[in-house]
């Protein structure tokens, strides 16, 4: 399990790296991941990195703020990954959420 963050915590079993996505410092391998998690962090352009490194099969837990400077919502999210098949999904005023599973 590999964690990636702006801060580096110290997490027993996970191995953390400090890198911004923002400047592309943590590159997504395709086909790397059972899993990727990005929960409350919005950066479009990282969607499609995000399904890309997911293997046939594996499954992406996304979630976002509804509002503010990077707010998103379930519909951004499905135009992403359309072809998936969904897990659990919500929006309400504050968040979107998306968990689904990629085709195999």
């Amino acid at each position: 399990m590999t964690a990636v963050d702006l801060a580096q915590p110290d997490i027993d079993g996970i191995a953390c790296r400090q890198a911004d996505l923002e400047h592309d410092e943590f590159p997504i391998e395709p086909c790397a991941w059972d899993l990727i998690v990005c929960w409350l962090y919005w950066q479009e352009d990282l969607l499609v990195s995000i399904s890309s490194g997911v293997r046939p099969g594996g499954v992406v837990a996304l979630a976002g703020k509804t509002s503010g400077r990077f707010a998103t919502s379930l519909d951004r999210y499905r135009r992403h990954f359309a072809d998936w098949h969904e897990i659990r999904t919500g929006e309400d005023e504050h968040k979107a959420f998306f968990i689904a599973r990629a085709p195999v």
